[in-house]
């Protein structure tokens, strides 16, 4: 692009300079976008109480009744048990019963160290304490097919991994908002209807609508987030990237105060899912993304989102820098060079030449490592309570302080130090823990626990970061399909952490201790990336490829600063005769 062309072009990061980088034009945009954050993270995790496996266990019958219950009234098996625990193996066969005259003694029922045999589903007795009803017993995911739990828990990922690039590339295509709400009707409407699946087909229908419900999931925040990175500055892009996700935590949260008070898996799915139908509105709310009408020589209506912009933040509009002609003129550009590389970027851009190779696929590994532990660690977080709701809120506030710690030292230490720091912590406190698998000792079960929050606080910063670094390190034209790719990636790893629960019989450890190797690997792959601290949004693909060439920062720089310095903008003015300098540097040019 000629000089000429570039004095022509509309630079947003400019407009802000004039009208504001977050002034309440952003903050009300930033506000209601945390509605539909929220929604992706209540999508996510509806399944761990619909899809919740209860305990349950063969009805012993001389000495078990139609309405008992799994527990006696002591709150553990009924006395008759000789054994504490039933193991998973034992949970549908029928027991021997030993006392005398096949009466139900104190300890007298046991488990036969041959196999016996085993009791129909109507002869099942389950824990209500958690969910009266749940998906598994309505499909009969039980005993044999107790498995297959575990395939429809991946389905909703590998829908996450579909749609991650699915919603990218409509987003960057056919803008944000758009895809946002076609995001929104998706994960809503195919959530709902799946509380209605029964019959023969019901158990199919609800994998394919899963599936759907993975894909609006992951639209819902993906879109939300770029949107939200887009209308503000650089200044604040670290800030509003991971501030966006503090209330998909809280919505994960919400979900588990509705489950508390809803304990039938149909009407809890229908009241998680259908209300996300009113986030519809804020299509005539939340404007489209600035940057992406310029990206796509729209610039009009990118005039008009601008006026109103300054108009609701208290400041002129830089009408010097779209005057009439030189929007229509730059429109004629934008014509002139449709058919050139800059302005129709696809995927494959990401993978040349080998220096954003290179950069690209560390990235992808940055998401597949993380989405790994943050999964991996969630769903081996029943060991950190015998409470279902307890151990659920505990493992989702420990997201929150991640995120917070992210925003108070980021801008500090830098995105790279930072990231690798996080990966790190991640990994060495999931090695740890998996080797501590199996301990009886309560110390040692109490360490356990302290490393899998610990993990999982590493887990949660280093995805906040991802996200932002992701960002900040691609250009305008492809951020989106950028973002996109590497969440593809990233559901690769979330499907392989449940994969990899399936090692646990050849050695209990392996599982977390593999997420760790991974993520402590990941961590020491973070130093190659260029630091972006400072620098503005990429808008080309050259100027992606010159981020940090002129930054002299170390790795291990930490530098103080003042919250007030900080976020505090020394706003341009206006000129009185703005078009006149304008049109005369065109002339220099």
């Amino acid at each position: 692009m000629s000089s000429k062309e570039r004095s022509l072009s509309l630079d947003y990061d400019e407009v802000l300079d004039y009208i504001g980088q977050f002034g309440t034009f952003q903050r009300k945009i930033f506000f209601l976008l945390w509605l539909v954050s929220a929604a992706g993270g209540l999508a996510v995790v509806v399944f761990a109480f619909t899809g919740l496996e209860p305990k349950y266990r063969c009805r012993v019958s001389p000495c078990d009744t139609v309405t008992s219950e799994y527990y006696g009234q002591t709150g553990l098996l009924p006395a008759w048990y000789r054994n504490e625990t039933i193991g998973i193996n034992n949970r549908c066969r029928v027991p021997v019963v030993s006392g005398s005259g096949g009466e139900c003694e104190a300890g007298g029922v046991t488990f036969a160290d041959e196999e016996g045999a085993t009791c129909d589903y109507e002869d099942l007795v389950f824990d209500r304490s958690v969910m009266r009803t749940t998906l598994i017993e309505e499909y009969q995911l039980l005993c044999g097919r107790s498995g297959l739990r575990t395939v429809y828990n991946a389905i909703y990922m590998l829908g996450m991994l579909f749609g991650s690039y699915i919603f990218g590339w409509i987003s960057d295509s056919y803008g944000r908002m758009k895809a946002l709400m076609l995001a929104v009707v998706t994960v809503s409407l195919s959530g709902f209807v799946g509380a209605f699946c029964s019959g023969p087909m019901g158990l199919h229908g609800y994998a394919f609508l899963r599936f759907l419900t993975g894909m609006g999931g992951i639209g819902c925040f993906m879109v939300c987030f770029v949107l939200a990175v887009e209308h503000v500055g650089y200044k604040y892009t670290m800030l509003i990237g991971i501030a966006i996700e503090i209330p998909f935590a809280l919505g994960e949260a919400l979900l588990g105060i509705e489950a508390y008070f809803i304990r039938d898996w149909k009407t809890l799915q229908i009241v998680a899912y259908l209300p996300l139908l009113l986030l519809l509105g804020l299509y005539w709310v939340v404007p489209e993304s600035v940057r992406w009408l310029i990206g796509a020589g729209r610039l009009e209506e990118a005039k008009e989102i601008i006026e109103n912009a300054a108009k609701a933040n208290g400041k002129e509009t830089p009408v010097h820098l779209f005057k009439t002609d030189t929007i229509a003129l730059n429109n004629l550009e934008n014509a002139k060079h449709a058919e050139s590389p800059e302005a129709k970027a696809t995927v494959l851009d990401l993978f040349r030449p080998t220096k954003m190779a290179l950069r690209t696929i560390n990235m992808c590994f940055q998401w597949f490592s993380v989405t790994m532990c943050y999964y991996g660690l969630s769903f081996a977080s029943t060991s950190l309570s015998g409470d279902a709701f307890s151990n659920f809120f505990l493992s989702v506030c420990i997201e929150i302080p991640g995120y917070i710690f992210c925003i108070l030292v980021m801008d500090c230490w830098g995105r790279r130090p930072i990231l690798s720091f996080c990966q790190a912590v991640s990994g060495i406190a999931c090695i740890f823990c998996g080797l501590l698998q199996g301990q009886t000792d309560p110390g040692l079960q109490g360490l356990q626990v302290f490393l899998s929050l610990l993990g999982k606080f590493g887990a949660s910063a280093s995805f906040a970061i991802v996200y932002v670094y992701t960002a900040e390190m691609f250009p305008t034209v492809i951020r989106n399909q950028a973002v996109g790719t590497c969440s593809l990636v990233a559901r690769i790893g979330g499907i392989t952490s449940l994969l990899l629960d399936l090692l646990k019989v050849y050695w209990l450890p392996a599982p977390v201790f593999i997420m760790g190797v991974v993520a402590t690997t990941a961590g020491a792959l973070a130093v190659f990336f260029p630091e972006t601290l400072g620098q503005k949004l990429p808008e080309t693909m050259d100027e992606a490829f010159r981020i940090g060439e002129n930054n002299s920062r170390g790795f291990c720089t930490f530098t103080c600063f003042s919250v007030k310095e900080m976020f505090t903008e020394e706003l341009k003015t206006v000129p009185g005769d703005g078009f006149s300098n304008v049109a005369l540097d065109v002339e220099k040019d």
